[in-house]
């Protein structure tokens, strides 16, 4: 998945798991990044800023070649809280099922 979204991106993007960095390292990248909110959700950082969960997913889409098309329905008024709770709920599932 991952090597797919690299290729199809319009920007050269880089994914790194917080698995395999410390604490100190992920600092480096960001200064509010710590191993408990990478647990999370998905953190995207472009150009100093941090967006977490549905706003770094909706950034990352904007990046993707195909999705680059329909991401702007991400951006309809009401779409974001939908999206949060969308990722909340998956993010509980995920907590459940590991």
């Amino acid at each position: 998945m991952a090597q797919s979204l690299k290729k199809n991106s319009v920007k050269p993007i880089e994914i790194l798991s917080f698995h395999t960095l410390s604490e100190l390292d992920l600092k480096k990248i960001h200064n509010q990044l710590t191993i408990e909110i990478c647990k999370g959700e998905v953190q995207w950082i472009q150009n100093g800023n941090r967006y977490p969960g549905f706003f770094g997913v909706r950034v990352l889409l904007w990046n993707i070649k195909f999705f680059r098309f329909f991401v702007w329905i991400l951006y309809l008024p009401l779409v974001p809280f939908l999206g949060m709770f969308a990722l909340y709920v998956l993010k509980k599932i995920r907590i459940r099922l590991s």
